[in-house]
Parts: structure tokens; sequence; C-alpha cells
């Protein structure tokens, strides 16, 4: 399958587990038996992850994602998740072998979904559903695109992969040699350039931007949502989006601003 094969699938992959996690999240109440078997996939699934067991891992995702489907209660949805899901199944070694080496994250992005679903938040279970999938394209991206294709500039490598990263640590040596492939100090003048802030400044512009979209248009506790967007300190994160916004993350949602 080509490229944009691939990406077209992925796209279609994010509409389907982003509609079905927003549906199952208005089911989770009535359904905790669901719930508790969704932990328990989860648990296997992390187990699996650790011990880096693709077998195990691959069966444990499954169950994981059908439930989420089969949660949604939509009739003939989940027929037309699993082509798309079957369509995809050449890549998911791949991307569990290449495109994720920290494999805590695969962990914690289903983590936050089944969180997000039990917590009975639909815009924040399809916000995790789509992120996610949207996540692996972009893995995929990264590791397929030529170094001479114009979409592959540090700059454009950086800010995309910084915009599907947010929750991560990310600093700039790491970002500028392994995602960018330039010097950290060639990247920082790039950001300075184009974006008129320091590589810092960007992302935290970025965090922030984020966390007041999480803030509108869900019902996330601020810590998770400080959590989310990369900050595990609360305070810390009040204090930076207060600067930017001139509200406390409280207050900001109350006044529902645009």
């Amino acid at each position: 399958m080509t490229n944009e094969g691939i990406r077209r699938l992925s796209e279609f992959r994010s509409v389907l587990e982003g509609f079905a996690a927003s549906h199952a999240a208005r089911n989770a109440a009535a359904s905790p038996e669901t719930l508790t078997r969704m932990r328990l996939s989860l648990k296997r699934l992390v187990k699996a992850v650790r011990a880096r067991d693709y077998v195990a891992f691959t069966r444990a995702d499954l169950d994981l994602h059908q439930m989420i489907v089969g949660l949604a209660n939509i009739p003939t949805l989940e027929a037309a998740w699993r082509v798309v899901w079957d369509g995809l199944l050449p890549l998911h070694k791949q991307g569990f072998d290449d495109y994720f080496p920290d494999s805590g994250t695969i962990a914690e992005e289903h983590d936050y979904l089944v969180e997000t679903i039990a917590f009975g938040d639909p815009a924040a279970a399809e916000d995790a559903a789509r992120t996610h999938i949207e996540a692996v394209w972009l893995r995929i991206a990264e590791q397929s695109r030529s170094n001479s294709d114009a979409e592959s500039s540090p700059l454009k490598r950086a800010s995309v992969h910084i915009a599907f990263r947010l929750h991560c640590p990310l600093t700039l040596t790491h970002v500028a040699k392994k995602i960018a492939f330039t010097s950290p100090g060639n990247l920082s003048r790039l950001f300075r350039r184009h974006h008129g802030i320091s590589f810092q400044g960007y992302l935290q512009k970025l965090r922030m931007e984020k966390a007041a979209d999480l803030l509108r248009s869900t019902r996330l506790p601020v810590a998770r949502i400080a959590k989310r967007v990369g900050y595990n300190d609360a305070s810390r994160f009040s204090q930076h989006f207060r600067r930017l916004f001139k509200a406390a993350p409280i207050a900001y949602r109350v006044a529902g601003q645009p």
C-alpha cells in the first residue's frame, strides 16, 4: 500500500474510532461490566508493551478497540471498523517495532483513551481516539518521508511532531537531532525566524492552546488537562495558562471564553 493509501485509511480509522469513542463515553455509565473488561484488556496491553510481546499486544489491542466500538452500540459500525483495522494490520507490527521507541507512549495513550470513556466525556474521548490514530500515521510518515521532500524540512518535521506529542517530554536537542535531522542551534534559529519565538516558547504556546480547547470542549479536571499537555505540576500549568490567557484555567472554563 502506498503512503497516500495508508494516510487515507488512517484518516478513516481516526473518524470511525473518534465517533465510536464519543458514543462509548455516552454509554459508559450504563455498562460498568464493559468498562471492567476494558480495564482488564488495558492491563494485558500494558504488560505486553513492557515485555515487548507483540503477539500478546495485538490480542489486547484488538480486544480493547473492539470493545470501544461495541460499546458505541451503532449498527454496522463494528463491521466497517473491522475492515479498516484489517486493512492497516500489515503496518501494526512495523509500528510496534519501529515507530514507538518509547514503548511507554503506547500504554499511556490507551490508558488516557479508556479514562476519558470511563469519565463519560464524549468530546474528550473523541479527541483521545483521534489524536492516538493520527499520531500513528505521523510516526509512519516521519520514518518513510525522504529528507529531500519539501514537506520534510526541519521546521516542518519539528512542528508536526510537536503538535501530536504535546503530552510528552520534548527538548530542543532531541527534536532537532531525532526528528528534524538538524542541529539544535539551526532549529532554534528556524523557530525564531518563522514564528518569532523560541522553540520552548512555541511549545508552551501550543500546549496552552490545546489546554484551552480541552477546557472549552470537555469536562476533564484541570489536573488531567495539565497532564495531557505535558505538565505533571498543575500549579505550574496554571501559572503558564494565566500568563497567556489572563485568566486561571477554572475561570476560563466558567467564562466560556472563545
